[in-house]
């Protein structure tokens, strides 16, 4: 059964109206019938079974009759990865992949070393990229994409966090403490909401590192060996959803 994202707004009573590049993909790409059945999540926790209408082909639009629908309430852990924007398209990996493993919310940051600057047009392509991994592993609820900001604003929101944890590469100096990632999430045994930073191919600066601990994170890392920022953002999320199964 196909699945298709369908904003809260477009769901009335027992109708759904499919738009855009979900109309285009329903109609154009898998030239989906009157009668079938499809899986239709909203990004907000409800997942419904509904049949396809028959649509005007005229119409930039297609609509289905919601058969069965059902609530999926959010895991009592959320993570939020605030990604330092690394450069070409690496960040639709990360995107994706942390997607498919539980991430809650992904913030685009701007840091000393971050090596691009997303356009409009890249930013709604990074948004299509986390709707087709909701939908590709079936996951209820929609991860928030955040349009960009600076390292320093993203400091300001850590109060919120109940575990905040800058991952750092393994060589860096000046932080003779820094422990193992699952050292530090074993310690804590029911977080809320962590907040995990990752910096871009240049990792953070000394500056960077020093306002991050000083704003309350834990310096982790995730072994001895130095990981591209695309491969460290997955398997730190990968780690934190193993140990708090989000």
């Amino acid at each position: 059964m196909h699945t298709f994202y369908v904003p809260s707004s477009q769901i009335q009573t027992d109708i759904a109206t499919i738009t855009g590049s979900e109309h285009h993909h329903l109609r154009n790409v898998l030239r989906t019938t009157p009668g079938e059945t499809i899986r239709i999540i909203d990004g907000q926790g409800k997942v419904y079974t509904a049949e396809v209408l028959g649509t005007d082909t005229n119409q930039p639009l297609s609509q289905a009759r919601i058969l069965t629908h059902e609530f999926h309430p959010k895991g009592l852990c959320s993570l939020t990865l605030f990604q330092g924007l690394p450069k070409n398209d690496k960040m639709e990996l990360i995107l994706q992949k942390t997607t498919e493993l539980g991430i809650a919310r992904v913030v685009p940051m701007r840091s000393k070393y971050a090596l691009q600057k997303p356009s409009q047009n890249r930013y709604e392509r990074w948004h299509r990229v986390v709707i087709s991994a909701t939908k590709q592993c079936q996951r209820p609820w929609l991860p928030e994409l955040c349009t960009p900001q600076t390292f320093e604003a993203s400091l300001v929101q850590l109060e919120k966090f109940s575990l905040r944890l800058l991952l750092i590469s393994p060589n860096h100096g000046g932080e003779s403490q820094t422990q193992h990632i699952k050292t530090v999430l074993r310690t804590v045994s029911d977080p809320t909401a962590i907040a995990l930073f990752v910096g871009p191919e240049g990792g953070f600066s000394d500056q960077e590192v020093t306002a991050a601990i000083e704003s309350g994170c834990v310096p982790v890392t995730l072994g001895a060996n130095i990981l591209r920022t695309e491969t460290a953002a997955i398997v730190a999320v990968a780690v934190a959803a193993y140990e708090y199964q989000l």
